[in-house]
């Protein structure tokens, strides 16, 4: 059966063309050591360098600062700095990564390999220099370079219809735990031999994340991301550390807000957002005000029990046009008309969302409004019997009100796109693609520990993990499209 079922020879099956690529480590480290932006990068660090340190004496730096920058990408490849270091030191391997660099960029004379790779210590020393100072500058061309390959693949093209977001309009995200290195604080230890007191290695840029208990010391990532409708085309558009005292769903918002001013195309073609139950009315109303819708869960107390909350009386409009009022609820984020049955229990009837509208303004926050229309009986016969001269029925609800208590009130208790909407679980359902590349992230990791020591230093490894992903994205839309990558690549062509 296999034998029948198997293509004729020269031809290939649609299955394998949609396939992702499977790379070795080889071209893997060459489509890194091509990669355009780090190029681009490396002469920008480089004329800074050259500036500040001109007329100084001492000896001059025999690497470019992309030998430095691709360590933290090739990290990610080999498991550690050891590993890229031993690879590195192979002649045969380092000739032909000279080669493919030289191929790839021929009318671009300063783009190229030194005769001999760095050495490990050189990375250290170069990367406390050089690269250490460059944090915010580094982060920034990280999630710049994300949002450029996010557009290339075609997300953020066009703003999609609020009532229906599509999931390359979205942007998600998850925060990670990352065990240190180290402990933060560690007990000096007896040395039996000698009698002295040794203090082990530590890590003082961590925290401990059960505080009652001092367990669990490491740091807290948060990633931000975004996908096509295809597998393998995701891409990292932030990876930050969150500082201590911030919520992450507070460090998630900012990041987005912060992309979105910095980036005018992704301020035109982000949509919607979706986070964890972290995310609260405050946060989702500066999403709000921003014209980006939130997606997120119904805090429900005690668990399991539906989240109810009055909202008082509301205006309606009958289907003959004519105006009433009736008494408004929230069940788990959805919007419901609160009547009577025949004990006079009161009973909940969810509206159905029919239509959500962004209006952006210049200078002041955009307002979301969103349609609500009862039941009728082609939706739902027992709701619109219960409902009565009400069904069918139609009115509208602005999430982001003028008055900050009245949109936080709201905005506990509503959702735009509740639980109950078609398009939820389409959306929510991001989630579990943020869980899975956390999971790639610590599955990477040697022993599950972070690689290197303090803040700075692992902000630069998720930048490298950023940009490692990044390629992978870009080489599987071009395997799935056809699509040139001359501007990422240069003349070298992924497999």
């Amino acid at each position: 059966r296999a034998m029948a079922a198997a293509p004729p020879p020269g031809r290939v099956s649609a299955r394998a063309k949609t396939r992702a690529p499977r790379h070795s480590r080889g071209q893997v480290l060459e489509q890194i050591f091509c990669f355009a932006p780090l190029w681009e990068l490396d002469e920008q660090i480089e004329a800074e360098i050259a500036a500040a340190e001109a007329n100084r004496p001492g000896r001059r730096r025999g690497y470019p600062i992309m030998a430095l920058l691709i360590w933290d990408v090739a990290l990610w490849v080999y498991g550690s700095a050891r590993a890229v270091e031993r690879e590195l030191q192979d002649q045969r391997l380092w000739r032909t990564l000279r080669r493919a660099v030289k191929r790839a960029w021929p009318h671009h004379r300063h783009r190229r390999l030194p005769k001999r790779p760095i050495s490990r210590s050189q990375y250290h020393r170069g990367r406390e220099r050089h690269l250490k100072p460059r944090d915010a500058q580094l982060t920034a061309w990280a999630e710049t370079v994300a949002a450029e390959a996010a557009v290339f693949m075609g997300m953020l093209e066009i703003a999609s219809d609020p009532t229906r977001p599509r999931s390359h309009n979205t942007v998600y995200g998850d925060a990670t735990w990352v065990k240190a290195l180290f402990a933060a604080n560690p007990r000096p230890r007896l040395d039996t031999a000698t009698g002295e007191l040794v203090l082990p290695r530590s890590d003082p840029d961590a925290r401990a994340y059960h505080t009652h208990t001092g367990t669990g010391v490491g740091h807290q990532a948060v990633l931000t991301l975004i996908r096509g409708p295809h597998p393998g085309e995701r891409i990292i558009l932030s990876a930050l550390l969150n500082h201590p005292g911030r919520s992450d769903a507070t460090a998630f918002v900012d990041k987005i807000l912060e992309l979105a001013e910095r980036d005018p195309r992704l301020a035109a073609g982000l949509t919607a957002a979706v986070y964890d139950g972290a995310l609260h009315a405050p946060d989702m109303i500066r999403l709000l005000d921003a014209g980006v819708i939130p997606v997120a869960k119904v805090h429900r107390k005690p668990k399991g029990a539906p989240a109810v909350a009055n909202l008082g009386p509301c205006d309606i409009t009958l289907p003959d046009r004519t105006r009433t009022t009736a008494e408004l609820a929230a069940v788990d984020g959805t919007p419901a008309i609160v009547r009577a049955d025949h004990a006079g229990r009161p009973v909940y009837i969810p509206l159905i969302r029919t239509k959500t509208r962004i209006r952006r303004n210049k200078h002041h926050p955009a307002a979301v409004n969103t349609r609500w229309r009862v039941p009728t009986t082609s939706d739902n016969p027992e709701s619109a019997t219960l409902a009565g001269p009400l069904a069918g029925a139609a009115l509208g609800i602005r999430h982001n009100p003028d008055n900050p208590r009245e949109a936080q009130r709201i905005n506990r208790a509503l959702r735009v796109i509740p639980p109950s909407d078609q398009d939820y679980d389409r959306l929510y359902g991001l989630r579990e693609d943020a869980e899975s590349t956390n999971n790639h992230l610590k599955e990477r990791l040697r022993h599950g520990r972070a690689p290197t020591i303090g803040t700075h230093r692992l902000q630069l490894n998720l930048i490298g993990y950023q940009i490692h992903t990044l390629i992978t994205a870009l080489t599987n839309h071009a395997h799935r499209t056809g699509k040139p990558l001359t501007r990422w690549f240069g003349q070298h062509q992924p497999p």
